[in-house]
């Protein structure tokens, strides 16, 4: 055995669910019990049939109030109650249960009709709400009593006629339902929607004088019944007035308990029936008419109190919205030409305290008088478009004595009333203050202005047609981007097709059809156009719109002009594969360097010294070109460059302004770098006296221009031709022949090395500074005569 702990939360949900049905079940059925037994007090002679019968209604409220999952508990305890009180009233068993039957199925059967036509949340505040329940309250106990009849019929042979049985069933039963399940009903109403404490004291205390009173006119001669009974039948009508139905179903329920006791007992001598049988008719006719009017009543005064407070309701929320979106209220008597505004109106007009306007004319005053004409025209307009208008205008800069610092405009907004003769007879309207709206369309209007000059100078346009349609609409960025003509806001996709290049065409369509073919929301595509025999590259971002079943509707996108992007991409690739080209050359002249130097030392210190200095070198000249975005270098930055490391007064430098091609530099600069090399070692910088001159000048040979190149080193040590040459002298004599196509002439003459070097003006670049000085044949001797060799740097 599970403890508590244990069981689920389903398990005690269940249970409790179990245990709050019998708990019904047992509340019910005592109820019901108790009921029948007061009825069982008043049988109504011959057939032994109570006056009424307000178990029916005891039941059927509480399934009405409760909802279908009383159906159970319910059923059980009335047709539990109803054999306990058969039997002890002295009936068989087999009646007992026929009854109980009986009784069961009336109760379920009215709850379910109230439940099919109503619905589940059923109240008793309004008239066809009232009319249906006492259709059903009719039609249940109608249908009840048929095996009701049967079964008294039956089991006690009754000496009345059946149709009386089945008569008096449905009287007692159907006013049990009329009078009793609406006190349930309304109590299940104020469950969900309490009363307020003024209510419920009106109502507790109206009832208990309406009790007492009762009790006193009911037990009283018959001469106390006309002061006393008319006060007491108008206090369930106050009831109705003040207070909710379920007041005047207690009321109506109360009148009806003296009314059984008086008829049944016979308290007063009345002139009117004497026999019981028919003062029991004359009760059941008291009752029902009793209990209907009091419904009706309350019904009607409810729909009242519902209507006006839905009225008031509305008032305020339309007064909330004036308030919200600030509206002014007008009005115009067509015949007298009477104006009446309200103080919002006044206020948006500027209108001063006290000055409100008492005809048109006046109102007019306050508007600008370039518009006025806008305002008679629409006014005129309603005549043809039909009652209503509206009309907007600016206020003058003062209106009626209050001065409005800017420029202010106001909507007005109205209809005619027309009389039974179909003549305008008022005219009723709204105003507002839209000067907000307007400065916000002027500044949207000059946003589009901005975005359209943005537009046409970013070379950027939106476009946006229909999938079925040729047209497009266009912006003014477009226009600028496809070439179309200024202020060109329509064109069609067969000309937008004529400008893409031929070979784009295909693939631009393709595209398109494949993104609606997959239901893409978005799609991109860069493609060539021809605009005035101009090659332009555009970016075309397209968004797609589609319809309910699944096909293209309406595409709306943009278009960028990328030609300067797509330009500077060619560019970069450009560069990127110079850069790749010149890394790879570089990469191999330093293999080759390191290959070379290592070959021509024996030692690895002098290996490593003399690969150092090379690198440097190459380095040094990277940076060069680098400096100059590998535009080229001037030849004297190149001298200049490997000298750097020696005295200044070693070495004289003369020239013109020359700049050689970034292909040029890198060999120059290794020729001179070996040629500094060897001067430092073994050559002029390997003691004080020693000195060098460089100098470049311009040459006619062979109907070419050529750059010479001399250099000559002095003061030296004597220089003895070398038995062997090394890396350094091969690099003199065969790089420049072999990369540049020039001419090299090296020279170990005895006082000095000396270099002639000659480049093609191919190498020379055109872009830097250059100049020429003499012609061919005397171009060394000026450069001897303007730079001796005695000058300084």
């Amino acid at each position: 055995m599970q403890s508590l702990e244990q069981q689920t939360p389903g398990a005690i949900a269940s249970g409790t669910h179990w245990l709050g049905s019998v708990g019904l079940t047992i509340a019910i059925g005592a109820a019901y019990f108790v009921a029948a037994q007061f009825s069982l007090a008043f049988l109504a002679k011959p057939d032994g049939l109570a006056v009424f019968w307000p178990g029916s209604g005891l039941a059927a409220g509480l399934l009405i109030a409760i909802g279908a999952t009383a159906r159970l508990p319910v059923a059980i305890g009335v047709a539990t109650a109803s054999v306990a009180a058969s039997l002890l009233s002295g009936q068989s068993l087999a009646a007992a249960i026929v009854f109980a039957l009986c009784n069961a199925g009336q109760a379920l059967l009215v709850a379910a009709l109230i439940r099919r036509r109503f619905g589940r949340d059923f109240r008793l505040d309004s008239l066809a709400n009232i009319v249906g329940f006492i259709a059903a309250g009719v039609v249940g106990p109608a249908i009840s009593a048929i095996p009701a009849t049967t079964g008294f019929i039956l089991l006690h042979s009754p000496a009345s006629p059946a149709l009386t049985t089945w008569l008096n069933w449905l009287a007692s039963d159907a006013l049990g339902v009329i009078m009793v399940a609406p006190l349930f009903i309304g109590l299940s109403t104020m469950r969900h929607d309490p009363p307020e404490k003024w209510e419920l004291l009106e109502g507790v205390l109206t009832l208990a004088v309406l009790a007492l009173m009762s009790v006193v006119a009911f037990g009283s001669p018959l001469h106390y019944w006309y002061t006393v009974l008319p006060l007491a039948l108008l206090l369930p009508v106050l009831l109705a007035a003040h207070c909710r139905p379920v007041f005047a179903a207690a009321a109506a329920l109360i009148l009806g308990f003296a009314v059984v006791w008086t008829t049944t007992f016979g308290m007063v001598e009345l002139d009117g029936p004497k026999s019981l049988h028919d003062r029991t008719y004359a009760a059941r006719a008291t009752l029902l008419a009793i209990s209907t009017c009091m419904l009706v009543l309350a019904a009607l005064f409810a729909e009242r109190r519902r209507n006006e407070a839905a009225i008031k309701e509305s008032s305020n929320r339309l007064q909330l919205a004036l308030d919200a979106a600030k509206l002014g209220v007008w009005s115009v008597d067509l015949k007298t030409d009477r104006f009446e505004c309200d103080a919002r109106d006044s206020q948006i007009h500027g209108r001063a305290a006290g000055s409100v306007p008492k005809t048109t004319n006046e109102a007019r005053a306050c508007v600008h008088v370039e518009d006025r004409a806008n305002l008679e025209q629409a006014l005129v307009a309603s005549h043809r478009l039909g009652d209503n208008i509206r009309a907007e205008y600016r206020l003058i800069p003062s209106p009626c004595g209050a001065a409005f610092p800017e420029e202010r405009w106001v909507a007005i907004e109205g209809a005619f009333t027309r009389a039974p003769n179909a003549e305008r007879g008022r005219l009723l309207g709204v105003s507002r203050d839209i000067t907000d709206i307007k400065r916000a369309q002027h500044a949207l209007a000059e946003r589009n202005l901005q975005l359209a000059l943005a537009g046409k100078a970013a070379l950027v346009g939106s476009y946006s047609y229909d999938v079925n349609a040729d047209a497009m609409q266009v912006s003014e960025g477009y226009a600028a981007v496809h070439g179309l003509a200024e202020g060109t806001n329509v064109s069609t996709r067969r000309l937008w097709r004529a400008r893409i290049h031929p070979e784009d065409l295909e693939r631009v369509e393709d595209c398109r059809l494949q993104a609606f073919h997959e239901r893409r929301r978005e799609y991109g595509i860069e493609y060539r156009l021809m605009r005035e025999r101009q090659l332009r590259w555009i970016e075309a971002r397209s968004f797609i719109m589609y319809r309910d079943d699944g096909s293209p509707q309406r595409v709306v996108g943009v278009d960028i002009d990328i030609t300067e992007r797509k330009q500077a991409q060619e560019h970069r690739d450009i560069l990127n594969a110079e850069l790749d080209h010149r890394a790879k050359n570089l990469l191999a002249t330093v293999g080759a360097i390191i290959t070379q130097t290592q070959n021509a030392n024996a030692s690895m210190p002098d290996f490593i010294s003399a690969l150092n200095r090379r690198i440097a070198s190459l380095a040094r000249v990277h940076e060069l070109l680098s400096c100059s975005r590998w535009q080229g270098v001037s030849l004297k930055e190149i001298v200049g460059c490997e000298f750097a490391p020696y005295a200044a007064d070693n070495v004289a430098v003369r020239g013109p302004s020359v700049t050689l091609t970034a292909e040029a530099v890198q060999p120059l600069a290794m020729v001179l770098h070996e040629l500094t090399t060897n001067a430092a070692k073994y050559g002029a910088f390997s003691n004080r006296n020693g000195r060098v001159l460089v100098r470049w000048w311009w040459l006619q040979k062979e109907s070419q221009e050529r750059l010479a190149i001399d250099w000559r080193e002095t003061g030296g040590p004597a220089v003895q031709s070398p038995s062997r040459y090394g890396y350094g002298t091969s690099i003199v004599r065969e790089l420049i022949p072999f990369e540049l196509g020039g001419e090299v002439d090296l020279v170990f003459a005895a006082d000095g090395l000396q270099c002639r070097l000659e480049i093609p003006a191919d190498w020379i670049s055109t872009d830097g500074p250059q100049d020429h000085i003499g012609d061919g044949r005397h171009q060394l001797e000026a450069a001897e005569k303007l730079w001796p060799l005695s000058s300084s740097v």
